[in-house]
């Protein structure tokens, strides 16, 4: 039992380090390589900061998606392809016929699930109670992604929403407000040096107008550096595109434990005990593979397909970059949704048939 459960570790580590070879295609690697490796939340796509945010939340959900997909796929053929080969069936009579996504699960589920009708034909009688994975969805991951939504405010966005009595900062131009440092200009209130025209050319315990070198408060004819505000300016609000995408991957990068079955079965006899067996072996992990890797994940998946078709728009005019990585990331959103659909189908039809769906 033991080994059973490494040699599942083993084939999620191995799948998530080849989730681009041979399963989404070289096309998409190369239109956007962050798909393949690296992190995209660390990547840069579009000069934009918003967009770029946009793009890193899309192509990450979509890379979790993509790995999600092959991981459940694999996961269910091997456990259908272990409990067929422990029922007498030939590894050729469950090899897909094709390369379409799902087509492994579908075949080796396929053929397991008409053995299993053989075998109840037979008067076989079974009876299992399943309990669904533990799944934990990571909120880090979450929550890191959220980050990359909102960009920083721009000083323009300071001064055109920040209430003028409230707005200060540097005034490369003329100041019309009060003046924390020396006042060049004309005082209205009282100056602690004036020149020989009577200008202002102190401190202003007042409103000066003119220039100001240190921090000039209320207006600036010409232009603020390094604004402040002192009440609260909204800062760009996440789209509801990149919030989508951080949601999806907090769900897709959870972390499941398998459930647990209990098999009895009416006959002693070889054929019963064998099916008990591979049942009790195998099924926990085609379980984890149809509600942990997928119907738990069917409603982010399509999340993950909508934004996709959105984001082009949304962004813009982003870069050639930005462009070229949605485009990938969005067809490889749809190879992983039907993967994942094919798949889901292709486990039921066997825990279905055994009395251990999940609904």
């Amino acid at each position: 039992m033991r080994l059973l459960h490494l040699v599942f570790a083993l084939v999620l580590v191995v799948v998530s380090a080849s989730c681009m070879d041979g399963k989404f295609g070289a096309l998409g690697g190369a239109a956007c390589p962050a798909l393949g490796s690296g992190d995209p939340m660390q990547m840069s796509f579009s000069a934009n900061a918003k967009a770029n945010g946009e793009v890193r939340a899309f192509v990450a959900a979509t890379k979790d998606l993509m790995q999600a997909s092959v991981q459940m796929e694999l996961l269910a053929t091997t456990a259908c392809k272990n409990m067929g080969r422990d029922l007498g069936i030939p590894d050729a009579a469950m090899a897909p016929k094709n390369d379409d996504p799902g087509a492994s699960a579908k075949a080796a589920c396929g053929a397991l699930a008409g053995q299993i009708d053989w075998i109840l034909r037979q008067g076989i009688q079974i009876q299992v109670q399943a309990q669904p994975p533990a799944c934990q969805a990571d909120f880090q991951a979450k929550a890191q992604c959220e980050g990359q939504c909102n960009v920083q405010v721009d000083p323009g966005q300071i001064v055109a929403q920040c209430e003028p009595a409230r707005l200060s900062g540097y005034c490369q131009g003329t100041c019309e407000g009060r003046c924390e440092g020396r006042c060049n200009g004309t005082c209205n209130g009282q100056c602690s040096a004036v020149d020989a025209q009577g200008r202002c050319t102190g401190t202003c315990n007042g409103t000066c107008t003119g220039s100001c070198d240190a921090t000039c408060h209320a207006k600036c004819q010409g232009q603020w550096q390094s604004p402040k505000c002192e009440g609260h300016v909204q800062g760009p609000s996440a789209s509801g595109e990149c919030q989508a995408s951080c949601s999806a991957r907090a769900s897709l990068r959870a972390q499941c434990t398998p459930g647990q079955v209990n098999v009895n079965v009416g006959q002693n006899v070889d054929l019963a005990m064998r099916l008990a067996a591979t049942l009790r072996a195998n099924l926990p992990y085609l379980i984890q593979a149809e509600v942990g890797l997928g119907k738990r994940v069917l409603g982010d998946v399509k999340v993950v397909v909508d934004v996709g078709g959105r984001l082009p728009k949304v962004i813009g005019n982003a870069g050639a970059q930005a462009v070229a990585c949605v485009a990938a990331a969005a067809h490889a959103s749809v190879q992983a949704s039907v993967r994942i659909n094919v798949s889901v189908q292709a486990s039921a039809s066997v825990s279905g048939r055994v009395g251990a769906g999940t609904g």
